[in-house]
């Protein structure tokens, strides 16, 4: 029996197409799948070693991360965790008791570098600051905005280049720099809890910690 050529021919570019339609949406999986790091945080329990440097005194326990000023250094409570991102996003809920003031996430580079970008979140106000070196710091944003004492507010950060967006409770806001656009090595929950009378004076508390890293898919 002869084969006509190119009845063959179109029978192998098929399969051939219906091979390769299969696999595309595979490999995007996959790929989109290992480029996003993702962490979640219970705080039911002691913090892990990706827990580095703070100030002040910090306990997880029962879903909460909870930190006040203390020690003979005039800072406020401030726990730094390593977490690696250019573009992702940050998200949590906080709570300030007592005579707490604000709270704050800040991310920084390396330790030669220093700060990077800083939200802090005040009774009154929303402020976004940006450090284009080390030792070097400006205010991009700052709004009016009231938190209320003893209640829980969420809060979500995303980064996407130079931008960087921030939602406290379901209100956004943004501001645009260079430096926002750098590697992020860590970031710290921290803020004003109140003063050097430790836990009396007041305290700072977070939950429900989630971040993710977007890498770039080539």
């Amino acid at each position: 029996m002869t084969v006509n050529p190119v009845t063959a021919l179109h029978k192998l570019l098929a399969c051939f197409l219906l091979i390769i339609a299969s696999i595309l949406p595979l490999a995007g999986f996959c790929e989109t799948a290992a480029t996003n790091v993702c962490i979640e945080e219970k705080f039911d329990g002691p913090l892990s070693d990706e827990w580095s440097w703070g100030l002040g005194t910090w306990t997880a326990k029962d879903g909460v991360l909870s930190g006040f000023e203390s020690g003979a250094r005039r800072h406020g409570p401030v726990k730094m965790r390593k977490f690696q991102l250019r573009d992702g996003t940050v998200e949590c809920e906080f709570r300030l008791t007592g005579k707490a003031n604000f709270a704050g996430i800040i991310f920084n580079g390396s330790p030669e570098r220093g700060h990077i970008v800083h939200l802090v979140m005040a009774k009154d106000k929303i402020r976004i600051l940006a450090h284009s070196a080390k030792g070097e710091g400006g205010e991009l944003l700052s709004q009016p905005n009231a938190l209320a004492v003893g209640k829980w507010h969420s809060v979500k950060i995303e980064f996407k280049g130079p931008v960087v967006t921030a939602t406290v409770d379901r209100k956004t806001f943004t501001a645009q720099a260079d430096c926002i656009g750098e590697e992020k090595l860590t970031f710290g929950l921290g803020g004003d809890s109140g003063g050097p009378e430790g836990e009396q004076a007041g305290t700072l508390e977070f939950r429900e910690l989630r971040a993710t890293s977007f890498a770039t898919v080539l």
